[in-house]
């Protein structure tokens, strides 16, 4: 790679997205490869999916959690939580946070969804372990904060819509 870091290039008098130098390109690559992965792995081991296992973070962070923090924290669309939530409440291991009837609705894992989160985290933990391969703790530290950073700006672009 060379010292250009332009996201574009130009091809035959065209400006053309140069996808080895644009850094949206590399989030939604990677993230769409991970969450496929993650989700099809977990779907086999488990029974749930990528969405319901972000549900399931957000419900182990915050007991009482609802769909809508969810979707906001997660940058997940809200009716995919709620249809997420809906079914770990099928499957048994999601509840009404206190049995509280309100709305909107605040949710909190049975003892099967906080085991079955148990289990999930294990496995989730293994695979952030081999994505930070040969990166030593201050490259990390590194990522962490220049992904902060990248997150900030979105937070900006969001606003802007």
């Amino acid at each position: 790679m060379t010292d250009d870091i332009t996201p574009y290039k130009q091809v035959n008098g065209h400006k053309v997205l140069n996808i080895e130098n644009d850094c949206t390109y590399f989030f939604v690559a990677i993230a769409n490869r991970l969450s496929s992965s993650a989700s099809a792995r977990y779907r086999k081991k488990f029974g749930v999916g990528i969405v319901e296992w972000r549900c399931m973070v957000m419900l182990a962070m915050e007991e009482g959690v609802s769909a809508a923090r969810i979707s906001q924290v997660g940058g997940i669309n809200k009716a995919l939580v709620s249809r997420s939530l809906a079914r770990l409440e099928k499957l048994g291991h999601v509840q009404d946070h206190e049995d509280t009837k309100r709305k909107p609705r605040l949710l909190q894992f049975t003892e099967s969804g906080r085991a079955l989160y148990d289990r999930m985290l294990e496995q989730a933990l293994e695979r952030e372990e081999k994505l930070r391969e040969g990166l030593s703790g201050t490259e990390v530290r590194e990522l962490l904060r220049m992904l902060h950073i990248v997150s900030g700006n979105v937070n900006r672009l969001e606003t802007e819509r």
